[in-house]
């Protein structure tokens, strides 16, 4: 599982909501505080509402915030949403691997690796994350 400036980008952009639980939050005051387009995080918030990590308001007071508490949201949801295609191509590449003469090792290995990152991103959470010393509060 690759984790790309996509995901990085969601990231910031969640970690900027569950520091401001208290109201909505438009995708122009995210991208100038976190330094990003404001057309990519909006494409990035578009995903991210697909996959009912966040919801959206509209209006005068409209913008966006997390679907459900920060504790709930898991790095791995967040990872599953901005990159569902990311489970299939691992396989192939196993099956293509497991060809060689000493691959089924090496994807017995890469698989052990997989598994123990997968629980660690599961057991991660936005409230983790904004608990962080190295997290920046107003």
């Amino acid at each position: 599982m690759v984790v790309n400036n996509t995901i990085l980008y969601a990231l910031l952009g969640l970690i900027y909501l569950a520091k401001n639980t208290k109201r909505s939050v438009k995708i122009g005051e995210i991208a100038k505080a976190e330094k990003i387009s404001v057309s990519f995080l909006h494409k990035v918030f578009q995903a991210l509402s697909r996959g009912k990590i966040v919801k959206a308001s509209f209006g005068p007071n409209g913008g966006f915030v997390l679907a459900r508490p920060a504790g709930k949201i898991t790095l791995y949801q967040v990872i599953k949403v901005m990159k569902p295609e990311e489970d299939r191509t691992a396989k192939a590449l196993m099956c293509e691997v497991c060809r060689h003469r000493d691959g089924k090792l090496l994807v017995h290995f890469m698989m052990h690796l997989r598994d123990d990152f997968l629980q660690y991103l599961k057991s991660v959470n936005l409230e983790n994350l904004v608990a962080h010393p190295l997290i920046k509060h107003k």
